[in-house]
């Protein structure tokens, strides 16, 4: 091999040899380049060390899938992080993100109320990006100022957000918790899926399948409804061994339809590839106990 490579190179003459050196240098100068992007700058190559883009077929042992459960409440920056190079979306603000804190309302009265809300809004100009707009702010901003105009009690309301964008899906998800005078904290957790090039909201179906994802994680809807139906008995089993010595939990009712596929409702893709569903019991209940499934 070195013999060939060595009379290909005294076979060239003037000009060429020149210019075979010149494309030689040039090639370990951009190696070089994209050596030292890679692993100072491109902030995936945690997950894409190829930097291929999406990497949604990335797995975690169980360990790590627990580490990032644990570490759900520190997604809620009220940022938005993406992984994607080429987001091309019509936006209402150009010099804008495209998911942005719109209302930022920290109020304080010491007799009746503290608000610390940051509440999102899609910018993007689309019919349906409007609707869910429109339902983010009648569920979080109204419920923000009836709090902080009551006259009686003591109310403690805050919110919060986390945006991903991976490939051209765009995900959601906004955390609350209310805490009013005597009664349990109520933590609820709302998610949307927006599909940029088709503009619309996705169904936790359509994440599964219209965007290929059961296909790029080598797994089947079977599969996951058995990771769901695992991850349950699991968080029922361990709350019954602390209700045994701590006194009633939250009682999670096995047989319930929430925990059918076909049934979920509250989802996100983050921007590495990860599904999180999320089973905030305080949608429906005065409670901050949820359980988590990620794969």
């Amino acid at each position: 091999m070195k013999k060939a490579l060595r009379r290909f190179v005294d076979s060239l003459t003037g000009i060429r040899k020149y210019i075979f050196f010149a494309v030689l240098i040039l090639i370990c100068i951009v190696a070089l380049c994209i050596g030292i992007y890679a692993q100072f700058f491109y902030k995936y190559s945690d997950t894409d060390m190829l930097m291929l883009g999406i990497n949604i077929g990335n797995r975690k042992t169980e360990e790590e899938i627990n580490l990032l459960k644990s570490n759900f409440n520190n997604l809620f920056t009220n940022s938005i992080m993406v992984n994607s190079e080429n987001t091309d979306v019509k936006k209402i603000e150009l010099s804008r993100d495209l998911v942005y804190t719109v209302y930022n309302l920290v109020n304080e009265d010491e007799n009746y109320y503290s608000v610390n809300v940051q509440i999102p809004t899609l910018n993007i100009d689309s019919n349906n990006a409007r609707i869910v707009n429109a339902e983010i702010k009648n569920e979080f901003y109204n419920q923000a100022n009836n709090i902080m105009r009551r006259t009686e009690g003591y109310t403690i309301y805050t919110v919060s957000y986390a945006a991903f964008v991976n490939e051209d899906i765009l995900s959601i998800v906004i955390k609350s918790s209310l805490k009013e005078q005597n009664k349990s904290e109520k933590v609820t957790v709302k998610t949307y899926n927006y599909s940029i090039p088709e503009e619309k909201v996705l169904s936790f179906n359509d994440l599964l399948n219209s965007s290929k994802l059961l296909e790029k994680k080598e797994i089947t809807e079977t599969d996951v409804q058995r990771i769901i139906d695992s991850d349950i008995k699991t968080a029922y089993n361990n709350a019954k061994k602390i209700a045994e010595q701590f006194g009633n939990l939250y009682e999670r009712d096995l047989s319930n339809d929430i925990y059918k596929i076909e049934n979920t409702s509250t989802f996100f893709l983050t921007q590495d590839g990860y599904v999180y569903i999320v089973y905030a019991y305080g949608n429906n209940d005065y409670t901050n106990e949820m359980d988590l499934i990620i794969f």
